[in-house]
């Protein structure tokens, strides 16, 4: 009987021995990612130093539990011990806990403190959170941009696409304007929210802070590999929570300072990382009188004729509207304040910020509330109310006077206005954005 039972343990140590053996051979996919950062480096080393101290642990009392099986069971004549109240042993075992918590709390103390350590930062970025959506501010070089959902992966989600989401790189795991930091420097993320609670977090730099509405948190990366990196909102912030990634390029630092030379040049238009080229936007943008209504109407319905173009656009109707002495030295992307480079620039705003919720074709969204542009009341009603939503906000449509520049604002409300079959031929100008906050 206790060759059988001895047998029996070392067919079990055995399996055992293979299952170690099976987990070292993934380790890459069975532990945590060691991250690029400082940060997730001291957390990755935080985290195997824990693990073996359990892994001691767990030697010394199943070590007991087996010596005690094998070598001081019933079978054998072993009788249990009795004793009571002893005070050495009681002793004993609340030292050593207390050595353990104790050689685990001083570094991980150091960890936290490194970890909450902002100061004297290269440079710092604001963060803000919306449904569903992140700000990105550099503050310190003066301009900002939205980050949103890929285009491929938000068609890849839409109901009835017949899109095979396998056949999508990245899928929701991709964004239009990824966030652009340089390598080897400590850049510190002010992250807050403008709606609900969102929390900004990547893997790679071992970094997670909640983004809430009225406060500001602060966290720091310093990213010390180029490359690009994944992540997401990890706080369920309402249905959209899953469309909310987040992507971080890093760049070498003179490579970095070009793109951010780009981008204050830019008027607004983002630059594409990867290519530095201006992404959605002409060099020139030139429309003509034709172009000015994005997805109008046919000619037959609108009264022309099928075999010829439409004639000049609407804007020609309202030459009081389109037209603003004061503003002709106003540019956008290095053009004069026109209908045609207010839509071009519009359309730009629209596609970064509108889309997500009024739809790329202005259609809107039913299962979320979300009015139409195209033939809706609002683009077709008095303009100061439009300015009014706009600036302001309602329901689950945020202000966006406290997000955009009065330029971008004009721009997007003059594209509202003009586009998606709409004909008011209004030229917005930014002095009515700002005469209206």
């Amino acid at each position: 009987m206790v060759i059988n039972t001895f047998r029996q343990v070392m067919r079990g140590l055995a399996i055992l021995a293979l299952m170690f053996a099976a987990g070292a051979a993934c380790a890459v996919d069975l532990n945590m990612p060691v991250g690029v950062t400082p940060i997730s480096q001291d957390v990755y080393g935080l985290h195997m130093y824990a693990f073996w101290v359990c892994v001691g642990i767990g030697t010394v009392v199943f070590g007991l539990i087996l010596i005690s099986i094998i070598w001081h069971r019933k079978s054998t004549g072993h009788q249990a011990a009795q004793f009571h109240e002893s005070t050495v042993l009681e002793v004993v075992w609340t030292i050593i806990p207390f050595i353990i918590l104790i050689a685990l709390a001083i570094p991980a103390a150091k960890v936290l403190v490194k970890m909450t350590n902002t100061s004297d930062p290269d440079m710092t970025i604001k963060i803000t959170g919306f449904q569903w959506k992140w700000n990105y501010a550099y503050l310190q070089d003066g301009f900002s941009y939205f980050s949103m959902l890929a285009a491929d992966s938000n068609a890849a989600a839409q109901l009835d696409s017949g899109i095979n989401p396998d056949t999508v790189p990245h899928y929701l795991r991709d964004v239009d304007h990824p966030l652009v930091v340089p390598v080897g420097k400590k850049v510190r993320l002010l992250i807050t929210s403008d709606d609900v609670i969102h929390s900004w977090y990547v893997a790679d730099f071992a970094a997670k802070t909640d983004a809430i509405p009225g406060f500001v948190n602060e966290t720091w990366i310093q990213v010390d590999k180029p490359g690009t990196y994944r992540g997401g909102c990890t706080e369920l912030c309402g249905r959209g929570h899953g469309f909310m990634p987040i992507v971080v390029v890093a760049m070498p630092a003179a490579d970095y300072q070009k793109w951010v030379t780009a981008m204050q040049a830019g008027n607004g238009a983002y630059i594409n990382p990867a290519s530095m080229q201006p992404e959605s936007v002409g060099s020139p943008v030139v429309f003509s009188a034709a172009e000015l209504n994005f997805n109008a109407v046919s000619p037959v319905a609108a009264g022309g004729n099928a075999a010829s173009p439409p004639t000049a656009a609407p804007a020609a109707a309202k030459p009081a509207a389109a037209s603003a002495p004061a503003e002709v030295t106003h540019t956008v992307a290095g053009q004069q304040w026109t209908l045609a480079t207010a839509m071009a620039h519009g359309k730009q705003i629209y596609a970064a910020n509108c889309a997500a919720c009024h739809m790329p074709d202005g259609k809107g969204n039913a299962a979320m509330n979300v009015p139409a542009i195209a033939g809706g009341p609002i683009p077709n009603g008095p303009l100061a109310a439009h300015i009014s939503l706009v600036l302001h906000g309602k329901g689950i449509m945020p202000p966006w006077g406290n997000i955009l520049n009065d330029a971008d604002l004009a721009a997007v409300i003059t594209f509202e206005r003009n586009a998606f079959g709409n004909h008011t031929g209004d030229l917005v100008q930014p002095s009515q954005i700002k005469a209206a906050r």
